[in-house]
């Protein structure tokens, strides 16, 4: 039940944090490209509405991306966790001529 929980949690968030990055190397990018022009530095002192909330556009394609992430995390899990064959184990020894005999995996016939 937790491994399910750290998956969902991981396969949601994973996305929003490599977006974020993305988006922030983004801004340092053209940041960087508009600071190259070598026009006079013009300040502006008009009050402006704060744009600190990411756009709604971020957060839609952050919630796509996520849920898709977590549903293809979980159909892996899924999976992964079907049941394995009937299998017999024969550990590594030394059989009755000191011979090595490494371990084997042996399917019964059916």
């Amino acid at each position: 039940m937790m491994r399910y929980l750290l998956f969902t949690l991981m396969g949601f968030f994973g996305p929003a944090l490599l977006m974020l990055f993305f988006r922030l190397l983004w801004y340092r990018i053209r940041h960087q490209w508009l600071t190259r022009k070598q026009e006079p530095e013009i300040i502006d002192v008009t009050p402006k509405k704060p744009s600190g909330y990411p756009s709604k556009a971020f957060i839609a394609l952050w919630l796509v991306i996520s849920l898709i992430c977590t549903g293809l995390l979980l159909w892996q899990l899924n999976e992964a966790s079907a049941p394995a064959s009937k299998q017999t184990y024969i550990p590594a020894h030394i059989d009755a001529e000191g011979n090595f005999v490494p371990s084997q995996l042996i399917e019964p016939k059916q």
